[in-house]
């Protein structure tokens, strides 16, 4: 019998058009949301087989930085304990994982960011995400399970909640009468959702004993750039109003260093910033269509 590929955080922006991706391609998938496997519970998890199970992403988790600063020790509670329960149903039954983790450089030491560089956390979902890679480097080495881990930059694509920039940014361009956003300077490497997918799925094709791969663009764009490029696909010229408020240890560049995922796994992003935009912005029109 084929055995199933198992999405966990099946009911979240990534997971759920990771499983339906997944599905398209003909792979046998099983996605299961945090309702369905609440991956901090330890005894859930260990109920849970995974016999018919051939590789593991794990995507279940809390995310968004921002709600980190609130509830840091549920971040870690659930980011870091939850992917230590996962580890050991992988190590029980010798199942590869493949781990989504985040953005967890801090300051970048230099530009373009490559994957052996420092590693400092500066929020408490990137310190809740580093915590897990340890902890997965540490089953790696200690009891042998096959782990990669994937390290995405700024994701954005159709489903994402309007609390992130990029949808955030749309929505003001195609329903409101001004653009208002905390501030204009930020540059950050954007990745598109369907990329990020795409070397997912390499690692699961591609199992290795234990790697990790940045997954971005390789380039930066300001918080203006994108405002620009949303509203010359949309052809519109509204205001922009900006509140020049910094977020808390803000950083003003981050770019991907890819080389790595572009060597190993035979990836490369598909999508430029543009062509991305493009696709969230017609999907964003098709979903008003229907209504």
């Amino acid at each position: 019998m084929e055995k199933s590929i198992l999405v966990t955080g099946a009911g979240g922006f990534i997971g759920s058009a990771l499983v339906s991706y997944l599905k398209q391609s003909g792979e046998a998938v099983r996605g299961v949301s945090s309702k369905e496997l609440d991956v901090s519970d330890r005894k859930m998890v260990e109920g849970f087989s995974l016999a018919s199970i051939g590789h593991v992403v794990h995507l279940a988790g809390k995310t968004f930085v921002p709600r980190s600063w609130e509830e840091p020790g549920e971040f870690l509670e659930t980011n870091m304990a939850g992917t230590l329960h996962v580890l050991e149903a992988c190590r029980k039954y010798g199942v590869p994982l493949t781990y989504i983790s985040a953005y967890i450089y801090g300051q970048p030491a230099r530009i373009p960011i490559r994957e052996t560089d420092p590693i400092c956390p500066n929020n408490p979902y990137a310190k809740s995400k580093y915590m897990a890679e340890e902890l997965c480097a540490f089953y790696a080495q200690q009891f042998g399970v096959r782990v990669s881990i994937i390290r995405p930059f700024n994701v954005y694509g159709a489903g994402q909640k309007r609390d992130f920039l990029i949808p955030q940014i749309i929505g003001q361009a195609m329903e409101e009468a001004c653009i208002r956003v905390m501030d204009l300077a930020p540059k950050r490497d954007y990745v598109y959702l369907d990329d990020l997918l795409e070397a997912i799925v390499l690692t699961v094709k591609h199992v290795q004993d234990y790697d990790v791969f940045n997954i971005g663009s390789g380039i930066s764009y300001s918080v203006g750039e994108v405002i620009e490029t949303v509203q010359r696909i949309l052809g519109t010229d509204k205001p922009v109003e900006c509140n020049n408020q910094t977020r808390r240890n803000e950083m003003n560049d981050v770019v991907a260093d890819i080389s790595h995922a572009e060597n190993k796994l035979g990836w490369h992003p598909s999508h430029t910033l543009e062509q991305g935009l493009t696709a969230m912005i017609e999907k964003c029109r098709a979903e008003k269509q229907k209504r």
